[in-house]
């Protein structure tokens, strides 16, 4: 059963991860739904779930090394069956059955109870009816057959390519059918293939988005968090710090890819690419611009196609957006000087939270939320004490609101994520987590929290509400912009600092928000940036060139 993503050495060698990740390929490539992996502590016995013909599955995996599995995965998976609703249960294990599992299946058979066998000789079988390529495989739009070949054409020719698209447009399914092409085609040296990312989210989302594109040939595996492949053929997905720490033992790869390759000039990417020297390397990102003006250019080669936010809405790629912009009428000099601390313009925004201003902007979010038949919205904080607060604000007008930040751990991050795309949770406040690799298509409504921006995490984040879904017609952004308009996508927003949330009241100071033209913005910023303070290693701010029209002068008509 060599050649295909589930075979006699993920069967031998495992990693007992990885086996149970191409349990949960299996599912995908045969038309099983909304699949997950959900072993780990607190599991309740289950490792993946899938559904099939409106019937939820839940399946133990048993990897083991030698001798038979443990029989009592059985019992498992049934009561794991009972916690999660389900209606067919299944065991898959790397070794033959013994006798007491075999048992086990019989004594439950006998209480009308069935538990599906995925010994190695049913996996077999399974493997090979497979279909080629998974039903949920999407089929490429235009520009995204253009991409694949002008991306496939520059590494072949150049050894390079650099794809910019807009978050919603599919960067990751164009790098995926890259793939598959070149090792279709045979002109991957070594036949191997790494794609690198800077978080272990990112990892996970990677290799389950190139499932989709990916035909049963090809094998998967992971590299982050202490796992390392047992053989390397195929694809390996990684984190960049896992490479690193690597670099004497890993194989060559014929082509590496670097996803959100915005952050391949950091001191990591650079190292790792050095040293692997692969003979093709590619990059996409939605955000090409760094803080640092490294010119990404310079390893990736000029980009074979741009398209950005507004030609993706232009043409009708991306989800129409209401933005609306919300101006407060505070005065930021009174804050400064209210605070103990008297902090600058620029700290305000980071080390303060304001729960008259936070109370209402919860009273709008939930006031056009029920007007406007929104189905859920993502909230952008200042810190991860400011996503908190504010959830706990947007539970008091009648949210299911939770945080998502990232001192979560990972279980339990994934847990809120899968209760946003259900339904079960219909507001999520967060900083940072949303920015990159999250995909969530049916959010239709933002907010925005945060006082200053970089253009980098502005776009990032506005893209999470962009993406085309059939359960939704528009996303409503609302902007509560407040000192440092954001109309510009201004300044990078600096590090988060240690130290104390200081909370400032108001006694009997009233915030309102008010909706703003353009015009008014665009002058107010040019203003404020004489407000902004140089910080070491800050790039210069250069005005942008916007298509606004020219606001009027006072006292006139427009």
């Amino acid at each position: 059963m060599e050649g295909l993503f589930l075979d006699s050495r993920r069967l031998l060698d495992g990693p007992w991860n990885a086996f149970e990740r191409d349990i949960a390929r299996l599912l995908v490539q045969n038309g099983f739904e909304d699949v997950r992996i959900v072993g780990g502590p607190g599991d309740k016995g289950a490792d993946v779930l899938g559904v099939k013909k409106g019937r939820l599955w839940v399946v133990q995996c048993k990897f083991t090394s030698g001798g038979y599995p443990d029989p009592r995965a059985v019992d498992e998976v049934i009561e794991s069956g009972r916690f999660y609703g389900a209606e067919r249960y299944a065991v898959a294990t790397s070794r033959p059955w013994g006798p007491a599992m075999h048992a086990a299946v019989d004594r439950w058979a006998k209480l009308g109870i069935k538990v599906d066998r995925l010994d190695p000789p049913s996996l077999v079988t399974m493997m090979r009816r497979s279909p080629e390529y998974p039903r949920s495989r999407r089929d490429l739009r235009r520009y995204q057959e253009c991409c694949v070949d002008k991306l496939v054409g520059a590494l072949r020719e150049t050894g390079r390519g650099q794809l910019v698209l807009a978050t919603g447009l599919g960067k990751t399914v164009v790098m995926a059918e890259a793939t598959a092409q070149l090792l279709r085609d045979g002109v991957i040296d070594t036949g191997r293939v790494l794609v690198l990312a800077d978080k272990r989210e990112l990892v996970d989302q990677l290799q389950r988005a190139f499932w989709q594109q990916l035909p049963k040939t090809v094998p998967t595996h992971r590299l982050a968090d202490g796992e390392e492949p047992s053989f390397w053929d195929g694809i390996t997905f990684a984190t960049v710090q896992s490479v690193a720490s690597r670099l004497d033992s890993i194989p060559e790869f014929g082509l590496v890819w670097v996803d959100e390759a915005h952050h391949i000039g950091s001191e990591s990417f650079r190292k790792v690419i050095d040293v692997l020297s692969p003979p093709m390397l590619g990059g996409a990102t939605a955000t090409p611009w760094r803080g640092d003006n490294y010119d990404i250019d310079q390893l990736l080669g000029e980009p074979v196609i741009r398209m950005g936010i507004d030609e993706g809405l232009r043409r009708g790629f991306l989800c129409e957006a209401d933005y609306r912009l919300l101006a407060d009428n505070i005065d930021w000099e009174f804050v400064r000087n209210q605070s103990r601390h008297s902090y600058s313009i620029k700290e305000l925004n980071t080390r303060l939270l304001i729960p008259t201003r936070d109370e209402e902007a919860a009273r709008m979010i939930a006031d056009i939320f029920q007007r406007e038949q929104r189905q859920s919205v993502v909230v952008f904080c200042a810190s991860v004490a400011h996503a908190k607060a504010f959830a706990g604000m947007l539970r008091l007008y009648g949210f299911e609101a939770d945080a998502i930040t990232g001192d979560l751990e990972a279980r339990e991050r994934d847990k809120r994520m899968a209760a946003l795309r259900k339904g079960s949770l219909n507001a999520v406040t967060t900083v940072d987590i949303f920015n990159e690799g999250v995909d969530v298509p049916d959010v239709d409504m933002l907010a925005f929290m945060r006082v200053t921006h970089s253009r980098r995490i502005f776009v990032q984040q506005l893209g999470r509400g962009l993406r085309i879904s059939p359960h939704k017609e528009k996303v409503v952004v609302l902007d509560f912009v407040s000192d440092l308009r954001r109309i510009s996508e201004v300044v990078r927003l600096q590090a988060a600092v240690a130290g104390d949330v200081e909370r400032l009241h108001f006694m009997e100071r009233v915030v309102q928000f008010h909706n703003a033209g353009a015009g008014e913005f665009m002058l107010d910023w040019m203003l404020d940036q004489a407000d902004l303070m140089t910080r070491e290693g800050d790039s210069k701010l250069d005005v942008p060139q916007f298509n606004f029209p020219e606001p009027a002068k006072p006292g006139s008509v427009q």
